[in-house]
Parts: C-alpha cells; sequence; structure tokens
C-alpha cells in the first residue's frame, strides 16, 4: 500500500512526487513514457523566473537553452506591438526533456518510487472512495492494481482518471473554446530573433496565436495554438512560416516536430473527491490566454503534496480533508486564471481590424498588460483621442466593451478570492456558471 500514487511524471506530477516524498510519504510515480523520454512534450518551452522562485528551484544549465527579458506581441498586420519587459522578471528558453529528467531526478532522489513505461488505466473506486489505480506495462502487457492512500491525476490534457469520476459528479468537461489544438516545430534557423514574440492573427490562427521562441543562436521554437474545430494547425504553420520574415527561407533543419492539445480556461471548479487529486492540465492549472501551464503545473503540485501530507497525518483521505487544494490554488494561482479566462472569452471575440487598431491606439500599456497577465486589475489606457477613433470608424461599442471586460475581470476574480469551504461549494459552483454564461453572452459574441 502506497500513500501516493502520481499518474503523469510531467512538470506537475514529478513536482507532487518529489514534494510528497520528501514529507517522507511512500509515493509511486508512473508514466507512459519510457525513462528517457520523460519530459518529451510538444509546448513553447517557456517557464516564467518567478515560477521557479517560488518553489526555490534552481535549473542546471542543461535544463534551459537561454534567458530572455521578456516578450514581444505583435498584431495582425505587425505595424504595432507590446514588448512585455519587467526588471528581475525573465523567461527561461527550456530544454524540455532536461528540464522533465531534472524534475524527476529531483523526485527519485527524495526517494520516490518509480515505474516508466507504465499506462494508468483506470481507478480503483470502493465504498465511495478511491483505493488506487489500474496500471499496465507498455513493455509486456502485463497488469496490476497500485493500491493507495491517494491516487492523483497527473496525466495531461487526456485527463484518463478524472474522466472515470463523471457519473459521480467530479469531472467537469471542456469546451472547444477552451481547447487549443497546436503543432510546433524545433528548427535549426540562419538568423536567431533576439526576444520570443506572439502574433496574433485571428485568420490564421483562429482564437490562439503564433509563437517565435529563440533557443540560443541557430535554434527556434515555433508553432501555433488554434481554438478546437476551427483549423488545421499543421496547414496554417506552413502559411507562418512562408509569411514571417525571421522564418522565410531561413529554416535550415527541423529538429523535431509534433501536434498536442491543451486547455485554456480557468481551473476545474473542485480539483479534489475522496481519496483522489488532480493537478496540472487534468485540473485545468493553466495560463487561459496562451494555455502555458508549466510554472501553474508545479505550483499546483507543490500546494497539493502539503495538503496531502496534512490530510494523511490526520488519518483522513476524504473530499473535506483534502479541500485545502483548492482553497490554496484558487485564492492565489487561480484568482489570475479567473480574471485572464474573462479576457480570453473577450479577445476570442475580436476581428483582426479591431486588434490592430487596439494595439495601435496603445488601449492597453505593456506594463499594465505585464501586471494583467501576473493576476492584477487590468488598467486601460482609453485616451480621448482614442474615443474619436473609434467613433470615426463607426466602433464606439468596442471600447465599452473594451471597458465591461475590465470590470468582468474583477468581478470574476471576486468568485476566486472568496472561493468556498466543502459546504458552500454548491452553491458557488452554480453562480460561477451562471456568471460564465453571461460573460459568453455579453463580451464573447463577435464584434
Amino acid at each position: 500500500m502506497y500513500d501516493v500514487c502520481v499518474s503523469g511524471a510531467g512538470v506537475a506530477g514529478a513536482t507532487l512526487a518529489r514534494e510528497a516524498a520528501k514529507k517522507g510519504l511512500k509515493v509511486l510515480l508512473v508514466d507512459r513514457s519510457p525513462r528517457e523520454k520523460v519530459g518529451d512534450k510538444v509546448c513553447g518551452d517557456a517557464l516564467g523566473s518567478h515560477h521557479l522562485e517560488r518553489l526555490g528551484l534552481s535549473l542546471p544549465k542543461e535544463a534551459y537553452f537561454s534567458i530572455y527579458p521578456g516578450i514581444e506581441i505583435y498584431s495582425p498586420d505587425m505595424r504595432s506591438h507590446l514588448s512585455i519587459i519587467a526588471e528581475g522578471l525573465n523567461a527561461y528558453a527550456l530544454n524540455r526533456v532536461e528540464f522533465g529528467q531534472f524534475l524527476l531526478n529531483l523526485a527519485l532522489d527524495a526517494g520516490c518510487e518509480f515505474k516508466p513505461a507504465t499506462q494508468a488505466t483506470g481507478l480503483i473506486v470502493q465504498e465511495g472512495s478511491v483505493k488506487g489505480v489500474r496500471i499496465m506495462d507498455l513493455k509486456n502487457g502485463g497488469k496490476e492494481e497500485a493500491y493507495a492512500k491517494i491516487s492523483v491525476d497527473a496525466t495531461g490534457a487526456s485527463r484518463v482518471l478524472s474522466k472515470e469520476l463523471g457519473n459521480l459528479g467530479f469531472d467537469q468537461g471542456i469546451d472547444d473554446d477552451e481547447t487549443l489544438v497546436c503543432y510546433r516545430e524545433i528548427v535549426e534557423t540562419e538568423a536567431t530573433p533576439l526576444l520570443p514574440a506572439i502574433y496574433l492573427d485571428m485568420d490564421d490562427a483562429p482564437g490562439g496565436y503564433f509563437w517565435v521562441f529563440p533557443e540560443g543562436e541557430g535554434r527556434v521554437n515555433a508553432g501555433l495554438g488554434v481554438v478546437r474545430n476551427t483549423a488545421n494547425p499543421k496547414l496554417l504553420f506552413n502559411k507562418w512560416v512562408e509569411k514571417l520574415p525571421c522564418l522565410k527561407g531561413k529554416i535550415l533543419k527541423v529538429v523535431h516536430s509534433g501536434g498536442g492539445i491543451v486547455p485554456a480556461r480557468r481551473p476545474i471548479d473542485s480539483a479534489v473527491w475522496n481519496g483522489f487529486v488532480a493537478i496540472g492540465d487534468a485540473a485545468f492549472m493553466v495560463n487561459p490566454v496562451h494555455g502555458g501551464g508549466i510554472g501553474s503545473s508545479m505550483t499546483g503540485g507543490f500546494l497539493a503534496a502539503k495538503v496531502i501530507a496534512e490530510a494523511l497525518e490526520q488519518g483522513r483521505v476524504d473530499e473535506e480533508a483534502l479541500w485545502g487544494l483548492n482553497t490554496s490554488y484558487m485564492r492565489s494561482y487561480g484568482v489570475k486564471q479567473a480574471a485572464l479566462d474573462v479576457f480570453r472569452i473577450f479577445l476570442q471575440s475580436l476581428n483582426n481590424e479591431l486588434i490592430n487598431y487596439g494595439l495601435a491606439q496603445g488601449l492597453i500599456k505593456s506594463d499594465d498588460l505585464l501586471k494583467a497577465s501576473m493576476g492584477e486589475k487590468l488598467r486601460l489606457n482609453i485616451t480621448e483621442k482614442a474615443s474619436r477613433f473609434f467613433a470615426s470608424i463607426g466602433k464606439p461599442g468596442f471600447l465599452l466593451k473594451l471597458n465591461k471586460t475590465a470590470r468582468l475581470m474583477e468581478d470574476f476574480r471576486q468568485f476566486y478570492i472568496n472561493y468556498p469551504p466543502l459546504k458552500g461549494f454548491r452553491e458557488w459552483r452554480a453562480a460561477v456558471s451562471v456568471f460564465h454564461r453571461k460573460l459568453h453572452e455579453e463580451i464573447g459574441k463577435a464584434s
């Protein structure tokens, strides 16, 4: 019998396994990848330094390619851009495999048991509580049951285990507009951009964006995410390569290519049940605007380990004993996710013309956008000149909608600041559902 069985050795699962083992718990960590492939995941491979500082981690040199002081965001016509740069706030361009191996080795050094090439296939549910996980050895097909006091779903966007609890009221589905389908290539290039860049374009990256993240001299991570069921990201990728000067005719070699799916929304309403915890992408612990989730998933794993250890110390595995994960996550990172989910809904309602005008008119300053992305209130820069401009093009309602979005971001934040104990959860969840429908009705319709 294990204290904790963690399914998925990604950033969330490895962090939880490490922290739980450090606290003296008997931990089993399983992952479907072979040992040497842990960490090999398709994403933008970027991580803000503040996440590492919060967790007290220092990366070895082999875990990242380079460090950048900020990022640039370009309008669809590429005539306007915002430079998001702040002193002391850097972004790591990760070597994703080496970073994953680093986190895994920390977990193993802490005393965690690891089974690679092992797939979690289902939950063991008895007497109204999860008692463990059914697993299968992918090398020989052997099946076994891993019993644990607490079972953890860290399987990513597939949410292999969480989905099994749907008939018990745990699982929460995800809509198409909250899901980004991605395609990415790591390429060797003749020239390397100085800063990471994001390109907005509702035609060529519908509901998402294209990114170009340098990984040191002569190497670039380039890709895009689009809202599910809108377009083929691989076909659009090729179109972007032809229209971006930093890529067109400059790609020497494709080092790696692949696709994936990421959630881009507020966190799951509750990440715990009797004997069960969900973290990382499985619990939608991501940034709703861009779908990035490395830092937030590590935070979720860290918080979950603390709550699990405290519950087991009391001899409890029930939902109420694990509720502290919901409370601690929602009132910290979840607050930020809630506000940014509102902004995502607004952004996805816009067309290229309005995004071009908005960035050209400086409606949101770089510093204010940075603060909003870190969870602070969104401040707007709507001048008299901008008001006259949007009135002159017949779009005065756009500024009203932007103002309303800023107010609704703050209103939605309050739901998460005031996240309830288990006793008040049902009413809270119903109120959030009503408010979220209101968001789509008031700011989610196409402008």
